[in-house]
């Protein structure tokens, strides 16, 4: 179940540690800074004429492409008595401007955050550690079972319907409790989160016509104890968004849903997940319903499958004009072998079928050839 929990804690807790040992007493304060990174390259396959529709797809059909070349530099809390830390995230490459960050073409800040921990209980006292984390910068969005990432922290090369109408960066504050690494590290059974925001979008320092208007994040994950039998370890996620873009004066929310489901054998993984995005006006209300089964054969293989269905209501798509908007569900396969501890191989198909014709199409296939190398 810890494959379970890691996914679900939220956005920005992931882990990349790889360190980056110190070279000596000089660099005695940077000893537990860490660097690590991936580059990913792809091959694309698929049918249509028009660009992909989904968030983070490419739009080069039958072409090989350099993705991404992601570097984080990053100095983890690590006490529980007043502690701060910091992270940045670069991506370098063609790719970095899908992450809508800034303006330049080729390096964007994925993430660039402090830490700061404020003890709220002694140890030496109560027998446990209880602290308050405050996130203040640019950092990911406490809600989605998927992340911007390229690596494998995703079980798929392409990104869901669901991550599509999620938020995905924000420039404010975001305060956790009891701590960021308290539910990975076992210390807790739930971390809440609740922070304030200049916007939805995700472009660094942008903020609505009228600056007053913030945006309210907050989000829960929660085990489940073993006095609930047979759902004992199941993660319960949940997380609430309501705010505006920098464009649109009309408030936005964003709810989701997930649960990370305990199954007999270890080597297989299932989540259910729920993405509703509500916008002003009638009939604007996007939905997206999706299950996520894992099967791991082995320690280098790993088969995952997606299942989505949708209910269009604001323009889900890209390209598409306001007479296709369309119902419709996915199906997404994706087989990783992991060749080394740090090269990663994945091979993936993904189908998705409209009510009415979208780009021209009902339905739109496509195949994706990837590598990874994470340090």
């Amino acid at each position: 179940m810890r494959h379970l929990v890691y996914i679900f804690l939220v956005l920005g807790f992931y882990r990349l540690s790889c360190a980056q040992e110190a070279e000596g007493p000089a660099d005695v304060d940077s000893a537990s800074v860490s660097l690590s990174g991936y580059v990913t390259s792809s091959y694309h396959m698929g049918s249509g004429s028009g660009s992909y529709p989904y968030a983070l797809s490419t739009s080069r059909r039958n072409s090989f492409t350099l993705d991404v070349a992601a570097l984080s530099l990053r100095q983890p809390l690590d006490e529980w008595l007043f502690d701060s830390g910091f992270r940045l995230d670069l991506w370098l490459g063609p790719d970095a401007s899908l992450l809508g960050t800034g303006n330049d073409d080729t390096i964007h800040i994925r993430q660039a955050f402090i830490d700061l921990r404020i003890p709220l209980l002694d140890p030496r006292v109560t027998g446990t550690a209880r602290s308050l984390d405050l996130r203040a910068g640019t950092f990911d969005s406490p809600l989605g079972f998927e992340s911007l990432d390229r690596d494998s922290s995703n079980p798929h090369y392409t990104r869901s319907w669901g991550f599509t109408i999620e938020p995905t960066l924000h420039t404010g504050v975001l305060a956790m409790y009891p701590a960021v690494d308290a539910l990975e590290n076992g210390e807790s059974d739930f971390l809440f989160s609740l922070g304030i925001a200049n916007s939805i979008d995700p472009q660094i320092n942008g903020a609505p016509s009228n600056s007053d208007r913030k945006s309210l994040l907050s989000g829960i994950t929660w085990l489940l104890p073993h006095s609930a039998g047979p759902l004992s370890g199941t993660a319960l996620s949940v997380g609430y968004i309501n705010g505006r873009t920098q464009t649109n004066s009309s408030p936005v929310q964003n709810l989701y849903l997930a649960a990370g489901l305990p199954l007999p054998s270890p080597k297989w993984d299932l989540a259910l997940t729920y993405d509703s995005r509500i916008e002003y006006g009638e009939g604007n209300d996007d939905s997206v319903w999706g299950t996520y089964l894992s099967y791991h054969p082995n320690d280098n293989s790993t088969l995952s499958l997606r299942g989505e269905v949708f209910q269009e209501g604001s323009k889900l798509f890209s390209s598409e004009s306001l007479s296709e908007q369309s119902d419709g569900y996915g199906l997404t396969a994706t087989f990783d072998y992991r060749f080394s501890e740090n090269l990663l191989s994945r091979s993936e198909w993904r189908w998705d079928h409209t009510e009415s014709r979208v780009n021209e199409r009902h339905n739109s296939q496509s195949w994706h050839l990837s590598l990874i190398y994470e340090f």
